[in-house]
């Protein structure tokens, strides 16, 4: 029969948990990023909000991801991306508040040009995945107890022995 010492049982439990905290988590909330498309109308953008020849993005000039945002949106609008990596940079994505050029751009593409409303959305708190992330992050701090429990107790018994 193997004989494990009580240091090396603790700092092994120690390294157990503090790898296991490692381990990524998705966070709490399921956010979207939405992209609402649709042809302007006299001067004006989605809410009434007008504007002029200035404010219109020439589609050439926006970024891959706003492209194929403008372009899949006007397609079939709304165009919807879940990670924030495939977002456009140069889209601001409001929940709340919406103004000319801070969630809603007027873009001309093909000739015509779209009101593009970019929103954040949040589905719903995932209360699972939330949970685990938290007894996750309460996990590090324990595996690291663990270990100095560990140490302290090797430096101990050396110390008396």
């Amino acid at each position: 029969m193997v004989r494990v010492s009580l240091p090396s049982a603790l700092v092994a439990v120690g390294i157990a948990l503090l790898l296991l905290s490692a381990v990524p988590v998705g966070n709490g909330v399921d956010t979207d990023y939405v992209h609402r498309v649709d042809p302007a109308e006299n001067g004006t953008l989605a809410h009434g909000i007008a504007y002029d020849e200035r404010d219109v993005l020439p589609y050439e000039d926006l970024s891959a991801p706003a492209q194929r945002a403008v372009a899949r949106g006007a397609a079939d609008s709304p165009y919807v991306v879940e990670h924030a990596s495939a977002t456009a940079p140069e889209f601001r994505y409001t929940s709340d508040h919406v103004s000319l050029n801070e969630g809603l751009y007027a873009v001309s593409y093909d000739g015509t040009v779209y009101a593009v409303r970019t929103e954040r959305r949040s589905e719903a708190l995932n209360l699972a995945a939330l949970a685990v992330g938290l007894a996750f992050s309460a996990i590090r701090p324990l595996g690291l107890l663990f270990i100095a429990a560990g140490l302290a107790t090797a430096g101990l018994r050396r110390y008396r022995g």
